[in-house]
């Protein structure tokens, strides 16, 4: 049976490459990554102000794991 989890994926929910979703685990690994479903205004407001900071950290993230 399928495990529901949130857990920080790899992604094209947002325009980050990574982010924190709601997952379909199976015995194969991730199966689905779903989107964010509807947002209110203050969300949309929360998730917009936070994605620069969060862009930059995948990018520090990604080049740390090239250079390792």
């Amino acid at each position: 049976t399928p495990t529901y989890e949130y857990t920080y994926v790899e992604s094209s929910v947002t325009e980050s490459p990574f982010f924190a979703s709601k997952v379909k685990l199976s015995t194969e690994g991730v199966e689905k990554v779903y989107d964010l479903g509807t947002l209110s205004d203050y969300e949309k407001a929360a998730l917009k102000t936070m994605m620069p900071e969060l862009l930059q950290s995948v990018e520090k993230g990604v080049e740390f794991v090239k250079n390792s």
